[in-house]
């Protein structure tokens, strides 16, 4: 792949959505002449990959938010809100869960509302139960959309001047593989899910976030920053489970089949917003395979192993801080925090071009 996360150009999608908001505003829409949107609000909606400390009652550790990266380093999302001079926070609070956590916690995980613009949970997927958290309570873990009704059924729509960034897709895909591969029943099915099922299951998750993101923009969002589904297949849980090699699998799942579902859903999701003013897609896995390629040239020296290598309560990032760091600037310089996330280093490299689009679009507010 090449080194996309380098280059200095404008992408197509944000050349077509500052075109559309320009003709949508009747033109020019601030005395200074600059097309673009003055960001005056933000609000997140999805997954593990933007949870802004939904898991920090999990930890129990007021010094760790529990977000999934090394904390309390900061996620991409709380660059790019930083960045138009705002700030994120949770709307929900989660518990350490038994079950999720592999027996590490003692009692079901409980929620507690305390009424932040992030909404993103770790574990989500669009729609589909059960939800995929290893931390919390899969039975109460909004998904995506549950997410965007508690939004909308608190505040009716989006402020004027508001960014909306939706992340999703990559934890339906984890459900397929594990429901095929453990056969664990992630569809409703009893645990009977086939290849075609789970095919399916994509595509009709997609067609969720689609309407999802219509339902946003319907509310009255200025711009849509939409983070399609990461392929997962290169990072260190794929490495292992899905290599030839690992024998546990009642079917085995590969590398391109992880690739091909994501695919399959982010096609999705373009064909079904085609047209839509203000909505910018970003892909946040073109940045890790960047990064891979060429870990010099992004500032890392390892893009292969976890940083932290905490095992208490579990091994997830929520519990990975800087106490845990297998060196002392691991936060910055390696890519995984743990088999699955990114760590602080990582998000600066995602925020950098997110913002690159954004920019396009969107400007901070005076």
């Amino acid at each position: 792949m090449e080194g996309i996360a380098m280059r200095t150009f404008i992408p197509v999608a944000a050349v077509v959505g500052v075109a559309l908001l320009t003709a949508s505003c009747g033109g020019v829409v601030n005395g200074a002449g600059d097309p673009r949107m003055p960001v005056r609000g933000i609000t997140v909606f999805g997954d593990s990959s933007s949870d802004v400390g939904t898991y920090a009652d999990a930890t129990g550790d007021p010094r760790n938010p529990g977000k999934f990266t090394v904390n309390p380093g900061k996620l991409w999302v709380e660059n790019i809100a930083e960045h138009y001079g705002l700030a994120l926070t949770p709307y929900r609070a989660l518990s350490l869960d038994k079950d999720a956590s592999s027996g590490a916690g003692t009692e079901p995980g409980r929620a507690r509302i305390l009424g932040g613009n992030g909404y993103a949970e770790g574990g989500a997927r669009v729609l589909q139960r059960p939800m995929q958290s290893g931390v919390g309570n899969n039975a109460i873990v909004l998904s995506v959309t549950e997410q965007l009704d508690a939004h909308l059924s608190k505040n009716g729509k989006f402020a004027p001047n508001h960014l909306v960034i939706i992340t999703g897709g990559g934890n339906d895909s984890y459900a397929q593989f594990a429901a095929l591969c453990w056969q664990l029943d992630n569809n409703g099915d009893g645990g009977k899910t086939t290849m075609a099922g789970a095919v399916a299951a994509m595509d009709k998750a997609a067609s969720d976030q689609v309407a999802n993101i219509r339902r946003i923009k319907d509310a009255g969002a200025g711009v849509i920053l939409v983070s399609l589904a990461s392929d997962w297949s290169v990072n260190p849980f794929a490495k292992k489970y899905l290599s030839a090699a690992y024998t546990g699998c009642k079917q085995a799942v590969s590398a391109a089949q992880i690739t091909a579902w994501t695919e399959q859903f982010n096609q999705r999701i373009r064909d079904g917003l085609r047209g839509v003013a203000g909505v910018v897609f970003f892909t946040t896995h073109e940045v890790y395979r960047a990064a891979s390629a060429n870990p010099q040239g992004h500032g890392l020296v390892n893009v292969t192993d976890a940083a932290c290598n905490n095992t208490r309560p579990t091994n997830s990032a929520a519990f990975c801080t800087r106490a845990t760091l297998v060196a002392p600037d691991a936060d910055q310089t390696y890519m995984w925090s743990d088999s699955f996330h990114g760590t602080p280093g990582m998000h600066k490299l995602l925020s950098d071009k997110a913002l690159a689009m954004l920019d396009v679009v969107a400007r901070r507010a005076q």
